[in-house]
């Protein structure tokens, strides 16, 4: 323990220096790092988790002058370590060999990997006021369940997505500021077309040969899908998972009748409930319901299928050059949900691809990538939501047309989405 606790802590013996790409997730949690609170980073595997862990420590040693050996730091992913009482050996060791004076800033990655993690943090933040935690995880139920039935009250959590269209503009070089953005608007647009057809993974993005980005893409799938999903859920029939997670691939931003599937998968409706639940919750994908006043009808009615990763729906789903209009979509959609916890969709006549709340606030957005020959239908179904929920402004996402115009005294605003994503990553 003692030799992987200073493989694990470099900073303990040497200077440290972050060199990943800067997350915007961090002005995020940076207000939580003096509170008592545990605070947890939840995401897909490979979207950053652990590069935010690091950046948070550079933070606490360069800006916040916390002496580097008062930070502590745990792999719980590690295969060298028995996972049953990691935390509190790797702790005895740990003031065995550096015995801090002062407040302890402890981080354990991948922390789903540990035996009674939630019982070991519980007695922990009781009963030591001078240690404060960071964890972090891949799964959804750590941040709905595990969290909140064992430590409710007593964490803060963010979740974390691979990079936005900004973060992904950072690696490729280029620097966003209000005045550039018309000087690069040609090769930002350029490479929006990349960002939606390769991926948003980083690792995926940093890498120049195309054929192992690929690859990785493919690795990424296989790792969430039988380490997240089969094995974590103790999935008994994988080959209806997959066929399944295949569907919703292929189906994107389309409305889909469980019922129906089940049929076609031969599966009972329970199970692909079930199925959809454990997929979501390894964050592979996310669905949203139609919004109806009455949560039953939200129920009852077909769902839209998101995926985390326009690059893995594209490999693992295939992808057909019509599909442009849905990786629009689905790229905005991963957008909101980087911000915005509620979003649905609205139908009744024509559809409204997303209507969002936050707080009592409600906006209605409509993602069209060919705006000239589908402006009619998209206006009818922004119009149609605007009317049945009382606003006053609608929002179209689009190619690469921008304007705004009124129509029955309502206003319209077209964005193109390269715009758009850079303006609400700044939010």
């Amino acid at each position: 323990m003692k030799d992987l606790l200073f493989e694990w802590n470099p900073w303990w013996t040497e200077q440290y220096s972050f060199k990943g790409i800067a997350r915007t997730k961090l002005s995020d949690v940076l207000p939580w790092i003096h509170r008592k609170e545990i605070v947890s980073i939840v995401g897909v595997r490979r979207a950053g988790k652990t590069t935010l862990l690091f950046e948070i420590i550079s933070h606490l040693i360069k800006e916040n002058k916390i002496s580097p050996k008062n930070i502590l730091f745990i792999k719980a992913d590690d295969d060298r370590v028995t996972k049953n009482g990691i935390i509190d050996q790797a702790l005895d060791e740990y003031h065995k060999w550096i015995n801090p004076s002062s407040k302890i800033f402890m981080f354990i990655d991948e922390i789903q990997e540990i035996t009674n993690w939630q019982k070991t943090l519980k007695r922990i933040y009781d009963l030591q006021p001078d240690l404060k935690i960071f964890i972090s995880g891949s799964n959804a139920s750590l941040l709905k369940e595990d969290l909140g039935s064992s430590l409710a009250g007593r964490f803060a959590s963010f979740e974390v997505f691979p990079f936005s269209f900004s973060e992904y503009l950072r690696a490729k070089g280029i620097k966003i500021e209000n005045n550039t953005l018309v000087k690069h608007k040609n090769t930002i647009r350029h490479l929006l077309l990349e960002y939606i057809s390769t991926s948003a993974f980083p690792e995926v993005i940093l890498e120049a040969n195309e054929k192992m980005k690929k690859e990785l893409i493919t690795f990424y799938f296989d790792s969430i899908f039988y380490r997240d999903v089969i094995k974590r859920k103790e999935i008994r029939n994988p080959a209806k998972l997959e066929k399944l997670i295949k569907y919703f691939l292929q189906n994107i931003s389309s409305p889909a009748n469980f019922t129906k599937i089940a049929k076609l998968l031969d599966l009972t409706t329970d199970s692909v409930v079930e199925y959809t639940k454990a997929l979501e919750d390894a964050y592979l994908i996310f669905q949203i319901n139609l919004l109806e006043f009455s949560y039953k009808k939200q129920i009852i009615n077909p769902k839209k299928i998101y995926c985390i990763d326009t690059g893995i729906r594209n490999i693992i789903g295939f992808k057909f050059s019509e599909d442009i209009g849905k990786l629009y979509e689905n790229t905005v959609f991963i957008q909101l949900k980087r911000t915005i916890k509620e979003i649905h969709y609205w139908k009744n006549k024509y559809e409204c691809d997303f209507i969002t709340k936050e707080g009592k606030k409600l906006s209605a957005i409509q993602v069209c990538y060919d705006i000239t020959n589908a402006k009619e239908r998209e206006l009818k179904g922004l119009l149609e939501a605007m009317q049945q929920f009382k606003l006053t402004t609608g929002h179209i996402i689009t190619e690469n047309y921008e304007t705004e115009e009124k129509i029955e005294g309502k206003k319209i605003k077209y964005t193109p989405l390269w715009k758009w994503l850079i303006t609400s990553d700044k939010k």
